[in-house]
């Protein structure tokens, strides 16, 4: 139960956060509409407002009168929105949406519940009881939005319903001083009719002037863009021939670091085999020096390696010797000593004859007279004193 509690209220807290979201895009798209219709309603009520508008064509004015637009402004007439459904909005950001901070569910939930058992005695406990992780509390306070809500609801319906019956009349007021103005306007359409001819004769002289112009002007373009050619062309030649001959130059000057160059490496060659052929008659002569100076110390090391082995064989008799006479002096000498293992236990006699001593060294010095007592020394100023 628990998990199914925990999973339960995990879901309410994510729809919640979703329509959340939802309520705050339908703000957003409600106050951007609700921003153009102003534009709009702003613009409809000046071009009401604004005089016949004269048109202009070749600094001459003259003109038709635009017709007359239908105003389609809010209530009121100001473009402002009616106070009962701006009440109305207030109040659903105040409180959370249109199901009053609830999540969908538990809102569709309530008001089965509520149109089921409206009326009846404990109608919070019996909703808080059917609708889960919700109190009695809770429930009250959401019934208490819900009538609120509703009547605010219908005010909004009121506001709006008078609001379309005030547009109804101000659009039939405005279609019919259309009608006018279209009247007005048929008897100025003769007189507009001979400006206008003249106005097209005239931009029609003023157009063929300005053909004329626009002809001479690409004329001399024309003729300015060909001597510019020619002088381009004349220009790219002399550069042409400036670049030839400073490639035929450049040309020159690497032929001849060329041929230095090769010149260098032939020398370079040569002088490298000189080396080599040095380097060989030093290590031929390095080599037979060696071979040479072999044969002294192979000489040398066969001579001490003699000597050694004569001073081995030396040493060798010498110990055979010093064994033999030890075994003669060991063979005429002979110790027979018996096993007495208390004897490591016991004092030495040079011990016993310390031990001895010592007692009658103390024995002597407490029995005796005291013949003398130690004390400082009396300096050599004061002596005698």
């Amino acid at each position: 139960m628990e998990d199914v509690d925990t999973n339960v209220k995990a879901f309410k807290e994510r729809q919640r956060k979703i329509f959340n979201q939802l309520l705050h895009d339908e703000q957003v798209l409600a106050e951007a509409i609700q921003s153009m219709e102003k534009k709009v309603e702003a613009w409809e009520r000046q071009s009401v407002a604004q005089p016949t508008a004269v048109l202009k064509a070749g600094g001459a004015s003259a003109g038709r009168r635009p017709r007359v637009a239908v105003a389609t402004g809010a209530a009121g007439g100001d473009g402002s929105v009616p106070p009962a459904v701006s009440e109305f909005e207030r109040f659903l950001q105040q409180t959370g949406g249109h199901e009053g901070g609830w999540d969908d569910i538990d809102h569709q939930g309530f008001l089965n519940l509520r149109q089921k058992f409206k009326g009846k005695e404990n109608f919070n406990d019996m909703l808080s009881a059917r609708i889960p992780g919700r109190s009695p509390a809770e429930v009250a306070r959401h019934e208490s939005w819900y009538a609120e809500y509703e009547i605010l609801l219908e005010r909004k319906k009121d506001a709006i319903k008078k609001w379309k019956q005030g547009r109804k009349a101000e659009m039939a007021s405005l279609l019919s001083k259309e009608r006018e103005a279209e009247e007005d306007e048929e008897d100025r359409d003769e007189a507009d009719a001979k400006e206008e001819e003249l106005r097209r004769q005239q931009a029609q002289a003023e157009q063929q002037e300005k053909k004329e112009r626009v002809r001479r002007w690409k004329t001399e373009q024309k003729e300015l863009m060909e001597l510019e050619q020619q002088i381009s062309l004349e220009k790219g030649r002399k550069e042409a021939v400036e670049r030839a001959r400073r490639l035929k130059s450049e040309r020159v000057e690497q032929s001849k670091r060329l041929s230095a160059y090769k010149q260098q490496q032939l020398e370079e060659k040569a002088l490298r085999t000189d080396m080599d052929m040095l380097q060989k008659q030093e290590e031929a002569e390095r080599r037979r020096l060696a071979t040479q100076q072999l044969g002294k110390f192979q000489e040398r090391d066969r001579h001490a390696l003699d000597e050694r082995k004569s001073k081995q064989l030396d040493k060798e008799r010498a110990d055979q010797e010093r064994e033999e006479r030890l075994s003669q002096l060991k063979s005429q000498v002979q110790v027979n000593v018996e096993r007495d293992p208390s004897r490591l236990t016991k004092m030495t006699a040079g011990w016993e004859e310390r031990r001895r001593q010592t007692v009658e060294q103390r024995n002597r010095d407490t029995t005796g007279p005291l013949l003398s007592m130690p004390h400082r020394a009396v300096p050599t100023w004061r002596q005698g004193l």
